[in-house]
């Protein structure tokens, strides 16, 4: 049966997150029931025994659990809210609001004054898990059941009274108790037991239910386990997490649990990841150095400009310019055109000068003059060398007034000329610079082997003769 209406407006009639008592449960259960998907919009809401059918329990426990009379069990509130179409991955909230009633049914109505509360060591225990005769009932009763009938045993105990019980087994026997159970159930199991306890019936567990369980629970709480499990098991509970799970969880890893996992990844799915939900810087990296060049270009040159744009922004620079400058020049301008321009500025002084000019010359000047106006005014200036006159002038119009009057300052010293006719020489050289190392003060003295002129204030320049180096 499926839920009449979709799942974001169901979430706003019946949000079960703000169940605090049991009649607000019984209330809502009660709603969830009368406004069940049907067969016909003319037949009438299900009937508690047609529910009972659906959900193999009695009509009668069904009738409490909509009274408000007791508190239904958390196995009750289960299977309920299934068989009237909530959503699987809504479930956990209504059991959770079964949780949530109990523990303020135990506190009381009105609360005593601090000096008569009872010293800690005088209270009495809210629950039977702390009765040695109580576990060893338990025990007896799933001692020589098949594995399938214990866990269905235990799965009809309130939560709350198993986990002192379980934290006696052997881990290996609750791992695979866990395992059986509907992972809704086990979930609140394990999010019961000692954080160190629960790790080790994590590491016993088959990486497929384990996987399960951890992707219920919170992120924060996945990570705590995830970090202190074996790392061969966390790797293999992760590759059997679903894409966006497994994003979220690995963005919060220790980069050596990272960086196995990804190498274990699907091609695909590390594709998916990387042009999904915006990743962490390192997660990002990581995903994409995984991929040999072929595949990473391929990734840069087929995916929508503004996804490949947004993952070389989370690269250092040095790195996103080596592949931007490897991409068909009308293929990288677009994708820096998609870039803040400060950071496409970055990028543009990890490049040679050569590199750097052909992708301002596939841009429209208005986008190019952006970029240099974040760019330091010497590299400015030597990149323009390597335009046409034409194309220079007009980028030199779009630059800011008082960033081009310094350019034009440094362009038209002697000192720069003679760096022209360097420039010629070594512009074919495999060691050809970067314009960062080119624009670093000891870089430029060899080249030009002068020293600098002091360029005058840009508002000082105006009218006056052009300086000589």
């Amino acid at each position: 049966m499926h839920a009449a209406v979709p799942a974001s407006t169901q979430e706003l009639l019946l949000d079960p997150r703000t169940v605090n008592t049991v009649a607000e449960l019984a209330e809502l259960l009660r709603r969830l029931r009368l406004t069940a998907d049907r067969p016909s919009p003319t037949d009438d809401p299900p009937t508690l025994r047609e529910l009972a059918v659906l959900t193999g329990l009695p009509h009668s426990t069904l009738g409490n659990a909509e009274s408000g009379r007791v508190l239904p069990r958390v196995e009750v509130v289960y299977r309920f809210a299934q068989a009237c179409g909530v959503p699987a991955d809504q479930l956990a909230w209504w059991t959770q609001a079964r949780n949530r009633a109990a523990g303020r049914r135990r506190r009381p109505a009105h609360p005593v004054p601090p000096r008569a509360r009872p010293a800690p060591a005088a209270r009495t225990p809210s629950t039977a898990t702390d009765d040695p005769a109580q576990a060893e009932q338990l025990r007896n009763e799933i001692t020589g059941v098949p594995l399938d009938r214990a866990a269905e045993l235990l799965a009809s105990r309130p939560p709350e009274t198993m986990i002192g019980f379980l934290q006696r087994l052997h881990p290996t026997l609750v791992a695979k108790l866990l395992a059986t159970m509907d992972p809704v159930l086990a979930t609140g199991h394990l999010n019961g037991l000692q954080p160190r306890y629960a790790v080790a019936c994590l590491n016993e567990m088959d990486p497929a239910p384990a996987a399960r369980l951890l992707t219920l629970k919170t992120v924060g709480d996945a990570v705590t386990h995830l970090a202190l499990m074996r790392p061969p098991a966390a790797a293999a509970a992760l590759l059997l997490m679903p894409t966006a799970v497994l994003a979220q969880r690995l963005s919060h890893l220790d980069v050596d649990l990272v960086r196995t996992t990804v190498q274990e990844l699907p091609l695909q799915t590390r594709i998916t990841m990387l042009t999904g939900t915006p990743l962490p810087q390192a997660l990002t990296a990581e995903l994409l150095f995984s991929l040999s060049l072929t595949e990473t270009m391929t990734l840069l040159s087929t995916t929508d400009a503004s996804i490949a744009a947004r993952v070389l922004v989370m690269l250092p620079p040095d790195p996103a310019a080596g592949f931007l400058t490897a991409l068909p020049v009308q293929k990288a301008a677009k994708l820096l055109t998609r870039m803040p321009a400060d950071h496409a500025a970055h990028l543009l002084l990890e490049m040679t000068g050569h590199q750097a000019a052909a992708l301002l010359t596939a841009l429209r000047p208005r986008a190019a003059g952006a970029v240099l106006s974040h760019t330091p005014v010497l590299c400015v200036a030597r990149l323009l060398a390597w335009l046409p006159d034409t194309l220079r002038h007009r980028l030199l119009s779009e630059i800011r007034t008082e960033q081009a009057i310094m350019i034009r300052w440094h362009m038209e010293t002697t000192s720069y000329q003679i760096w022209l006719r360097a420039l010629s020489a070594t512009s074919n050289s495999s060691s050809a610079r970067t314009l960062t190392e080119l624009a670093t003060a000891d870089t430029v003295s060899r080249l030009l082997a002068l020293p600098h002129a002091q360029p005058p204030h840009p508002k000082s320049t105006t009218g006056q003769a052009r300086p000589q180096g």
